[in-house]
């Protein structure tokens, strides 16, 4: 049996027709009540009394299913099972429906199952991108299979790992390598094209970064998150920096075309300083903007220019090396002084002026940022004496933190920085993690030796080997393990510090990569 944890996103039939699994509405588990029932929280059903409050009403288990994950959004055909998005009985729901006609701008005719499972006479209009494929929830696995399900016949753990220290070792042998069996009756035979799959375009819940055309801003890159796709090429984003300017105090929303969007730049190794006209991307304004290190004034600050022709200077955590988005993939940017020079105007002359005239020098200082807005840059000195820069430590900046929490400790939760404190700690708010009302993101303060970056994308398409230290997600977490068992792409991990075993998906695990002297090195 599937146990679902306080907090987790879920599917569950209407309260006052909870026999009817063709409609499902989107709700939170709060906890777990007596006779193998959940206490949810909907998200788009409210209650009378008091109003406009999310329902909160408890559901047998047999109502309740994990939240489908996002699905490649097909161009559906005719006879198509789907689930359509809509409003029914209250408030929006996944109604299972199939495909009558295709239309014109990215829309289809459905017609609605009745709750047998029949296809009834209520039909609808619906836009492609509140559609999905249709899936069943089965004895605990998806029909028809997940493509990266590699096989259905294998039980859910729900066991929870106890206790982890960091950074403690253990003596003893692991547990004897065995290959995982499967059993079971219920099977599929999947077949998969030699063809790669194109890449989906952007998911709703991503985060992007957006380009601004207009004067004054050209070279500027907003981080923003995905709302929702608006026809073939057009997306709803939400801007994590920027508020509207009603008065509401909300973050601003704006339509943007899909060619000015990119995915967030890989994580790139510490750079403690960076070299004359290399390019890069500065943190300012609430940006990241593009430009050109004119002059390197010490180990921890530099002169940039920018497209709009103003120089200022930068502490090096405020910096990081510019990557160009080309063909679907990042290529670090290596250009030469003429494409620099038609980017960012004539370099090498403000590179001259820049260091031989004492005046501009003095005045290009009063241009810097105010101190409130420089980020804190964590020194620490190391064996021989040098001085290393957390250039990962500025506001806004993605990264993991350590947990020291009893039961939790050596879990890393991914989080951003929101603040920098006096006392050498920083506050983050969690991207996973909830207060306890379940309202908005938790925020915590971090000591500076609990955070580390975003661990770099190794895309392992291989199989894990046995023996092999990984990180497990789990509770919202990563968590360091080793692989001691397999079957397929399904993993059995073993936690040292609790001498515990777990399985896990091929998707749910990543290799295990240690932070250390401002690199990542690879166990």
């Amino acid at each position: 049996m599937l146990h679902f944890k306080k907090g987790e996103a879920v599917e569950a039939t209407h309260p006052k027709n909870p026999d009817n699994r063709n409609r499902l509405y989107p709700a939170s588990v709060l906890r777990a009540t007596n006779n193998n029932r959940l206490l949810l929280q909907y998200h788009t059903l409210f209650s009378d009394h008091p109003p406009n409050n999310p329902l909160r009403y408890s559901l047998p288990l047999s109502c309740v299913r994990p939240k489908l994950p996002d699905l490649l959004n097909p161009w559906f055909k005719v006879g198509d099972p789907v689930d359509a998005y809509c409003h029914s009985h209250g408030g929006a729901a996944w109604c299972s429906a199939t495909v009558d006609d295709i239309l014109e701008n990215s829309r289809y005719a459905v017609s609605f199952w009745d709750e047998k499972g029949n296809v009834n006479t209520e039909r609808a209009v619906i836009e492609q991108c509140r559609m999905r494929p249709h899936r069943e929830w089965v004895h605990g696995y998806w029909v028809p299979p997940l493509p990266s399900q590699m096989d259905n016949n294998i039980q859910y753990t729900s066991s929870k790992p106890k206790k982890l220290k960091a950074d403690e070792t253990y003596k003893e042998q692991p547990p004897e390598m065995v290959s995982m069996t499967n059993t079971g009756n219920l099977r599929f035979k999947i077949k998969y094209s030699r063809r790669p799959l194109k890449e989906s375009k952007f998911k709703k819940g991503r985060m992007v970064e957006v380009r601004d055309e207009d004067e004054g801003y050209k070279g500027a890159w907003f981080v923003a998150t995905i709302v929702s796709s608006v026809g073939k090429d057009m997306f709803l984003v939400e801007y994590r920096d920027l508020l509207a300017d009603d008065g509401t105090h909300q973050l601003l929303q704006e339509v943007v075309y899909e060619k000015f969007i990119r995915p967030c730049p890989p994580e790139v190794p510490s750079v403690s300083s960076f070299k004359q006209f290399q390019e890069v991307d500065a943190w300012y304004n609430d940006a990241w903007w593009e430009g050109v290190v004119l002059a390197v004034v010490n180990s921890s600050e530099c002169f940039v220019s920018f497209m709009h022709n103003d120089v200022l200077r930068f502490e090096s955590s405020k910096l990081r090396p510019h990557q160009d988005w080309f063909d679907g993939k990042w290529v670090m940017a290596s250009k030469g002084s003429r494409e620099l020079t038609k980017k960012f105007g004539d370099v090498m002359s403000k590179a001259k002026n820049l260091t031989g005239n004492k005046i501009i020098l003095k005045c290009l200082k009063s241009l810097e940022p105010e101190p409130e807005q420089m980020p804190r840059i964590l020194m620490s000195g190391s064996r021989n004496s040098s001085i290393q820069f957390a250039s990962h430590l500025y506001k806004g900046a993605k990264v993991e933190v350590r947990s020291d929490e009893e039961g939790y400790q050596g879990a890393w939760y991914t989080a951003i920085i929101v603040n920098s404190l006096q006392n050498g700690k920083y506050v983050v708010e969690y991207l996973t993690l909830k207060t306890n009302d379940l309202t908005e993101q938790l925020r915590e303060e971090a000591d500076a030796s609990d955070i580390r970056p975003v661990p770099p994308d190794i895309q392992h398409r291989h199989r894990y080997v046995l023996r092999e230290w990984v990180d497990a997600w789990y509770n919202d977490g990563w968590w360091k393990g080793q692989v001691c068992g397999f079957a397929c792409f399904r993993y059995s991990v073993y936690f040292w510090p609790t001498k515990e075993q777990l399985e896990f998906e091929h998707c749910h695990l990543r290799p295990h990569q240690e932070w250390i002297d401002g690199r990542w090195v690879h166990a």
